[in-house]
């Protein structure tokens, strides 16, 4: 317990199937969270998971569209003001539509998947990054998949901008370094939700992965223990 806790952390997405996991999990081991959201409905579900409320600034709710550089700018300059610090990021934002062959992708579509996954985790980042800096201190996970490492026919969209991801968690990694600033993506597959199994019935729900255990492996990444891993793209789907 209270591996994160003093923290100061910014959880985009924070609000979603996995990212209420994640929150909860940040706050009980000591963290202040920051979420932006962009679906009202998310917000309640969220609070009521938590069980209690929490007060600022241990909990910051935003309404901020992280594809929108002035809204996460200003976030990551209000979480500096609050707390004096940007600690952590966690990049969770990121979406999937029904794959489709290449010579079938429209290029709304091609570029839809690199909006939705790619853009907010490269804004979100450049935000964060100079507060870092300053403290000489900092931890950033984001989300790729397994298909963004392997590649997927009729899902070639959402794999490319996936494994953009995981390329440049190891460019920012390189780059950060010398300033102790860790920069680590985790690689999901399915996972265990509610919409998931709506929409897979007939599946193995049994082998896919649940969002506490993500949360745990994202916690061991954000804390100070995590202090000589950087660049890696950790896999984090078990059997599914």
């Amino acid at each position: 317990m209270d591996t994160l806790k003093g923290r100061a952390a910014i959880i985009t997405g924070g609000t979603g199937a996995l990212g209420r996991a994640v929150t909860e999990h940040f706050i009980r081991e000591g963290a202040s969270v920051a979420i932006p959201y962009v679906v009202d409905a998310e917000v309640p579900m969220l609070q009521a998971r938590l069980k209690e409320k929490i007060a600022e600034p241990r909990l910051i709710l935003r309404k901020s569209d992280v594809g929108r550089e002035e809204q996460i700018a200003s976030l990551a300059a209000e979480v500096a003001r609050t707390h004096g610090k940007i600690d952590i990021l966690v990049n969770l934002v990121g979406g999937f539509w029904g794959g489709k062959p290449i010579a079938e992708t429209s290029m709304s579509e091609w570029q839809a998947m690199f909006d939705i996954n790619l853009t907010p985790t490269f804004l979100a980042c450049r935000a964060v990054i100079p507060e870092m800096k300053k403290k000489h201190y900092g931890r950033i996970v984001s989300v790729s998949s397994r298909t963004g490492l392997r590649g997927a026919g009729d899902f070639a969209a959402y794999a490319v901008a996936k494994g953009a991801i995981a390329t440049l968690t190891v460019s920012l990694a390189e780059e950060l370094l010398g300033d102790n600033i860790m920069v680590n993506a985790i690689a999901p597959s399915t996972i265990d939700t509610e919409a998931n199994r709506a929409a897979m019935p007939k599946a193995k729900h049994e082998n896919w992965v649940k969002p506490e255990d993500i949360a745990r492996t994202l916690a061991y990444l954000c804390s100070e223990h995590c202090a000589v891993t950087s660049g890696a793209i950790v896999p984090v789907y078990g059997r599914a």
